[in-house]
């Protein structure tokens, strides 16, 4: 049977070679470019990498989509199972300004970065065991993605949407054509919960407004801490601080504190919920200002190097912002002359860094970071999409009482059974014994009268773990990562 899967491969592989237009090579050595039968200024330059820069035991490549102006980079890494047949998942780190090659080097990659930052070593615990996994700097201007000269910085989700959706459908369709014919799934964390319901809720709109082009054939979404409703993350913070539900011995804040928090959050609420009503760019951002002053800034306002680590209260921050040496270790190994030339990063690249800030403060000054995706949450459901949130309980910025909250308050079909279950334990391997893990709820909705298929929404929690689940507890991720693509119960 593997036999035969390779020898699929190959023939594909070899149809490939005869699928793309051929242009100059304008951009060095290597790539091989595909272009988009629907627009001329819509294509993917791409090359295969060796070992060299991650063993990842199977094929892997990297390119850009050229998007008019927009370059877009990514890193591809075919399934170690099953190249054809396997699904694919994207995986997209959050921010806004974060690039995915943290998600890739520090979480759930085939390789993570070594403890020097000079090579990287080999992850048992990769998700690309069952699924083909792709890896995306988005939007334009993050990580090893950028921007020509005079294009200005993307500033909110739907445009970065539009982008992702064409990069997909020149991927599927093009590049690896035997794609488009297995499940799709969409994962990531933190501002993944605005990405991820967006890009979602385009594709299934794009596949019914335009049945006769390239169809992104999206099973699932699965999002890890995701900031989808801020007004629901900021009540969170109360919980999260001032009691032991995270799995802590002592409340992190005194007496004090929590009173200051418990008595300014009605005011951050009400302002919020203006905000939402009215998402005009000036008021969304007095709300901001206002649940900063009474209620997130008394823990986030000492989130820096040597204080408080706001993606998980039971550790210090080691760098400022992200709180995470590694990603200073993936700068130092994407910027080295070895890295940088195997992958053929142009010119107009000058270095690489794992955040973006200009992203950053273009998204903040549309006021797009305090509004909710819970409408493209409740869309995906409607049209058959099954839906994952999963928590880490130590962190704070995406915190689990928040996403707690708002997924039992969101007003669907399936709400009055969700928020009727109560939470109870799963279990997984753990160093070879299997123990409890965390907690879950899910339920399994038939969303329309003759609907054949139950639409599912699962909300799992992860204990011991903080933002970033797949770096915390990587056996564990990978096990809900693969009970949630074969549908099995947690």
């Amino acid at each position: 049977m593997r036999y035969l899967y390779s020898l699929a491969s190959l023939l594909v592989s070899a149809l490939c070679q005869q699928v793309p237009i051929q242009q100059p090579e304008v951009y060095g050595t290597g790539f091989e470019i595909f272009q988009s039968d629907h627009s001329f200024e819509h294509s993917i330059r791409i090359k295969k990498q060796n070992d060299s820069l991650c063993n990842a035991g199977s094929d892997q490549y990297t390119g850009w989509l050229d998007v008019g102006n927009k370059h877009l980079f990514f890193w591809y890494f075919e399934s170690k199972n099953d190249e054809v047949n396997d699904p694919l998942t994207l995986w997209m780190n959050g921010g806004p300004g974060a690039s995915s090659i943290i998600g890739l080097f520090a979480e759930n990659g085939p390789c993570l970065i070594n403890k020097y930052g000079n090579g990287t070593d080999y992850n048992p615990f990769g998700w690309s065991e069952k699924t083909s996994l792709l890896y995306v700097d988005q939007p334009a201007g993050v990580g090893l993605s950028y921007l020509d000269e005079g294009e200005p910085v993307v500033d909110n989700s739907f445009v970065s949407a539009t982008d992702m959706h064409v990069f997909l459908q020149i991927f599927i369709s093009k590049v690896f054509p035997e794609k488009e014919k297995v499940p799709f799934h969409i994962s990531g964390e933190s501002y993944g919960g605005h990405y991820i319901p967006i890009l979602g809720s385009l594709i299934v709109q794009q596949n019914t407004l335009y049945p006769k082009r390239p169809q992104v054939p999206l099973k699932s979404v699965l999002i890890g801490n995701g900031y989808v409703s801020p007004i629901d993350t900021a009540y969170g913070y109360w919980e999260t601080l001032c009691t032991t539900k995270p799995g802590v011995k002592e409340p992190v804040f005194n007496e004090t504190r929590c009173d200051i928090m418990a008595s300014q959050m009605p005011r951050c609420m009400e302002i919020t919920r203006i905000c939402y009503s009215h998402p005009d760019p000036a008021v969304c951002m007095a709300a901001s200002t206002v649940c900063w002053n009474g209620v997130t800034g008394w823990y986030d306002g000492e989130s820096y190097k040597g204080g408080r680590n706001r993606f998980d209260i039971t550790k210090p921050c080691d760098v400022d912002d992200i709180c995470y040496k590694e990603a200073l270790l993936i700068e130092d190994y994407i910027n080295s002359k070895p890295v940088w030339s195997a992958l053929g990063v142009p010119s107009t690249v000058k270095n690489y860094t794992a955040e973006a800030y200009d992203v950053a403060n273009a998204f903040e000054l549309t006021g797009e970071i305090i509004l909710t995706t819970q409408p493209q949450v409740l869309y995906l459901l409607d049209k058959h999409i099954d839906v994952l949130f999963y928590q880490g309980n130590l962190d704070l910025a995406c915190n689990t009482a928040g996403t707690l909250r708002w997924a039992n308050n969101m007003p669907w079909k399936g709400q009055t059974e969700f928020t009727s279950k109560d939470l109870k334990p799963w279990k997984a391997m753990r160093d070879g014994e299997e123990v409890e893990v965390g907690t879950f709820k899910e339920v399994y909705i038939r969303m329309h009268d003759g609907d054949e298929k139950k639409t599912r929404f699962a909300f799992v929690t992860i204990d011991g773990s903080g933002h970033m689940v797949p770096m915390d507890q990587p056996e564990v991720a990978l096990q809900m990562l693969n009970t949630w693509m074969e549908r099995g119960s947690f």
